[in-house]
This record gives C-alpha cells, structure tokens and sequence, in this order.
C-alpha cells in the first residue's frame, strides 16, 4: 500500500507498507514499518503499485510536481536506500479541465478493452479537481490508448462544493463488481462518498 506521508514541516513523500492478506482478512493489522519510497525534499504524492508485473517489473505510479510519473523496480524492498525514478508518463493539458496539474487516485482496473485508470484534474482557471480516466494498453500499460477529453465527474453537490477544502472530489479507490465501477471519494476534503457507472457507460467515454 502506498500513502502519503507528511510531518506539517518537510514535503510530503511517498511512503510504503504491506501487510499479509491472511491478516488482512482477519483484521489483524499487523503492517511492516513504513519506508519512504521517494526522494527527500521533493513533493511526491499521489502513488500506487501497478496490480500486475511490466516487463518483469513492479511499476509504480507517482506525482512529483504536475504531472504523473511512472518508475520500474526489481524489488519493492526499498529499505530506505533507493528511491523512484522519474519517467514523466501524463501531462497536464492547456485549455483543459485538468490544466493545472494531474494525479493518479487508485489502482487501475482490468477490463476486455484494457486498463481504465481513473486520476484528477485541476482546471488552471477555477482550481476546481474533477475526475476523468485514461484507458491502457493489455499487453503494455505504458501505451495510453485513450483520455477522457471532458472530466467524467465534478463537483455538484453541496458537501463537495463545500468543506475543508471547496469544489473537490478526490477519487481515492475505484473496484468492477460484474459489470458496475464503484469509485469512492472525497467530497471537499470532508466527506467519503461513493459514485457509480456501468462499466459500458465508462468504455464509451474512452472511444
């Protein structure tokens, strides 16, 4: 599991634990010490495992700076002796809703068509986070075959538009049970909620 780990002082890093899924299913939560995974002094959030092997590698999605990074690793024993590589992989885009900076928010999903993996965007113009999704490459996840040219999801409601921090949903897990997406998110940094779409409806969008 990937997290991001702040003090209130240095700049938030990315950090690393795992845990066994026999305790995990008991509830036993029994996670290995933490490691910082990405470098010291630079902000780098946003981060998660690729569910499957690339190449024979672990890949990792990440944020440093604006835009969201991809880094390949042997081993994901860290150690606090190495940290991920910056490979920039998606930008933001000018004129678009995600025009100020891009972030992953879960691990991707498998479908018949590819990787969907959803991420938010910041519009340049309204600071405003929405979300959209790009769909993979099977065979290789580094080929984006499609991006949402319009967010997929928005704040509407008064406790997104509203809260801690305003006109926010966050995505931060997305899971395919039969043929429904569930993605939960943040609403206004306040709130959990939960937004569904078949995964038909989603597919058309990424056409």
């Amino acid at each position: 599991m990937c997290y991001t780990a702040f003090n209130g002082a240095e700049a938030p890093r990315v950090a690393l634990t795992s845990i066994p899924v026999s305790k995990f299913l008991k509830k036993h939560w029994d996670w290995e010490t933490p490691v910082l995974i990405s470098p010291p002094q630079m902000d780098d959030k946003d981060a998660c495992v690729f569910p499957e092997k690339v190449k024979g590698k672990y890949m990792l999605f990440h944020r440093l700076g604006e835009s969201i990074d991809i880094a390949f690793t042997h081993s994901l024993s860290f150690g606090g002796s190495k940290w991920l590589e910056e490979e920039q992989w998606l930008s933001k885009r000018q004129g678009f809703w995600d025009s100020q900076k891009v972030g992953i928010s879960a691990p991707p999903f498998k479908t018949k068509k590819g990787w969907v993996l959803f991420y938010h965007g910041v519009s340049e113009m309204t600071s405003v986070y929405r979300v959209g999704a790009v769909l993979l490459d099977l065979k290789d996840p580094t080929r984006i075959i499609a991006r949402s040219g319009y967010p997929l999801f928005e704040p509407e409601m008064p406790y997104e538009k509203e809260g801690i921090v305003p006109n926010v949903v966050f995505p931060c897990g997305a899971v395919l049970i039969g043929n429904k997406v569930y993605m939960y998110y943040g609403g206004g940094d306040k709130v959990i909620g939960v937004a569904t779409i078949t995964l038909e409806a989603l597919l058309k969008t990424l056409a």
